[in-house]
C-alpha cells in the first residue's frame, strides 16, 4: 500500500509539472516579428486571370475563407469535396463542386482535369486521420497538377515545417510532432515536382470567432513566428494568386498586430 501511495504521489507530481510547463510555454509565447516583409503587389482587377481556382479543403476554415473571398470578387471557384463532406457553408457561395478524396489519387486526377484551372489551393490537414493526408493527400494533388499542366499550386503548410523548424516554439513542436515531418515531406515533394508553387506557413491560427485585422504580412525570414486569423491567411493567399512574383517562394504568414496567442 505504501508503495502504491508513493507511485500515485510521484505520478501526480509529474502531471502537475507537465501542466505547469504547458501553461508556462503558452503564457510566455510571443511573436517574433521580422523587419523584412514581402510587399505584395496584386494585379488590377481588369488584369486578373478569369479561369477558376480549384480548392482542396474548402468546406471549412482557411479553404472556405479563400473560396468566400474569391466569390466576393465574382471569380469562379471549384471546391473538391469528399462524398461525406458537409457542404452547407459552400452552397450559398454558388461554387462548383467536384467529388474527390485527396487520399484517392484517381478521384483527385478527375477533379483536377474537370476544368481549365488557373491554380490549385490546398489547405488539407488532418492530425486525427489515419493515415494523415498532410503528405500523401497533398502528394496526390501535386502529381495531378503536374500531369494536367496546372500553372501553379498554393500549399498551406505551417511554421515549423522544413527550414523553419527552429522558428517553432517547444510547445508547438510537441503538439505537432506527427504533423511537422509530413508537412516537410509535402513541401519538399512540391518544390522538387517542377510545378510552379507558393508555400505559405501560417503561425498560430486564431479561431474563427476572433476578428481579422487586415494587417497580416508575408516574410521569407525563416525565424519568423507569429499569430494570424484564418481570414487574413485567406486574404494573403488570394493576393499571392494575383502576384506573379510569389511563384516558387516560401513564406511565413503572421500578423504584427497580434503579439501573442491571448491578445
Amino acid at each position: 500500500m505504501r508503495i502504491l501511495k508513493t507511485v500515485l504521489k510521484t505520478t501526480l507530481g509529474l502531471v502537475l509539472l507537465l501542466v505547469v510547463f504547458v501553461a508556462y510555454q503558452a503564457l510566455t509565447l510571443r511573436a517574433t516579428i521580422p523587419d523584412d516583409t514581402f510587399d505584395l503587389q496584386p494585379v488590377a482587377a481588369a488584369d486578373r486571370d478569369p479561369r477558376p481556382v480549384l480548392i482542396f479543403g474548402a468546406t471549412r476554415n482557411t479553404g472556405y475563407e479563400v473560396a468566400k473571398l474569391l466569390r466576393s470578387r465574382g471569380e469562379p471557384v471549384t471546391a473538391a469535396v469528399r462524398p461525406s463532406s458537409n457542404r452547407s457553408l459552400l452552397e450559398p457561395l454558388d461554387v462548383t463542386l467536384v467529388v474527390a478524396d485527396a487520399m484517392d489519387a484517381e478521384s483527385v486526377r478527375e477533379a483536377v482535369n474537370s476544368a481549365d484551372f488557373r491554380a490549385i489551393v490546398t489547405t488539407i490537414t488532418c492530425a486525427k486521420c489515419e493515415p494523415p493526408a498532410d503528405y500523401l493527400g497533398n502528394r496526390n494533388i501535386f502529381d495531378a497538377a503536374k500531369a494536367a499542366g496546372i500553372d501553379r499550386v498554393v500549399f498551406v503548410s505551417t511554421v515549423g515545417a522544413g527550414d523553419s523548424y527552429d522558428a517553432a516554439n517547444l510547445l508547438s513542436k510537441i503538439v505537432l510532432r506527427k504533423i511537422l515531418p509530413l508537412k516537410t515531406q509535402a513541401e519538399d515533394y512540391l518544390m522538387a515536382s517542377g510545378v510552379n508553387y507558393t508555400i505559405i506557413r501560417p503561425g498560430g491560427l486564431r479561431q474563427n470567432e476572433t476578428s481579422p485585422t487586415g494587417g497580416a504580412v508575408l516574410t521569407e525570414n525563416r525565424s519568423a513566428l507569429g499569430f494570424i486569423h484564418r481570414a487574413d491567411v485567406a486574404q494573403l493567399i488570394v493576393d499571392i494568386l494575383d502576384d506573379e512574383r510569389t511563384r516558387n517562394k516560401t513564406f511565413a504568414a503572421l500578423d504584427p498586430v497580434i503579439p501573442g496567442p491571448w491578445e
